[in-house]
């Protein structure tokens, strides 16, 4: 018996470290990544250094930590999560597939700068996370809210995406084990509009949901 963690962001501690302190000094037995749809998978080399400004930006991690301490012997969601269990753990670790991580795998730059996405890159990121749930990830994260910035002050890769875009990765947990993850607080949106959007998203893929609200 113990506690749930579900909210924590050792995506990079888990690879660098047995311990997942401080949750695993407090009575927790399982904790849970990838929140806010910040991570370090699926990444492609050349974006590894814009997933850690993201993870910098929106944590306070220090970039230095994440240089020095991520080994990188992954580039799939799948390859990540064998790279995880490689390296024993003091407690559980669960991990939700990050929304800015598979967004700018995708699409590169363009989604890097917040760029629409097509219907072929929506297609391309449902097949990602299906990948990524068929691997074992617990659910798909995502962020909506205007502080989450990167390390150099720019908006995160999810900030001010599209409605459309969250009900196809909603959609692509469906049929699925899969849970969603979402961090709201856009400049203009009412609580009521978040709820009326997380309320769709869950009716439409059948998936529970954990989120947080900003104000």
């Amino acid at each position: 018996p113990g506690f749930v963690d579900i909210h924590t962001h050792y995506d990079g501690q888990a690879v660098w470290s047995d311990y997942l302190s401080p949750s695993s000094s407090h009575g927790v037995t399982t904790a849970v990544g990838g929140n806010c749809g910040v991570g370090f998978a699926p990444c492609k080399p050349e974006h590894r250094e814009l997933l850690i400004s993201v993870m910098e930006g929106v944590e306070d991690i220090p970039e230095i930590v994440m240089t020095e301490g991520l080994t990188w012997d992954w580039e799939t969601y799948p390859e990540y999560l064998d790279a995880i269990e490689k390296r024993p753990h003091d407690i559980d670790f669960a991990s939700q597939v990050p929304h800015s991580a598979v967004r700018v795998y995708v699409m590169g730059e363009r989604g890097a700068n917040r760029e629409t996405a097509t219907a072929d890159d929506l297609e391309r990121m449902q097949s990602v996370v299906r990948e990524a749930i068929g691997a074992g990830a617990l659910g798909f994260a995502t962020s909506r809210l205007v502080i989450h910035k990167t390390g150099a002050g720019d908006p995160i890769p999810t900030y001010q995406s599209a409605e459309s875009e969250f009900e196809a990765m909603a959609m692509a947990l469906k049929d699925t084990s899969g849970v969603l993850q979402a961090v709201f607080g856009s400049p203009g949106r009412t609580i009521e509009d978040e709820i009326d959007l997380l309320s769709r998203v869950t009716r439409m893929s059948g998936r529970p949901a954990s989120f947080t609200f900003a104000q």
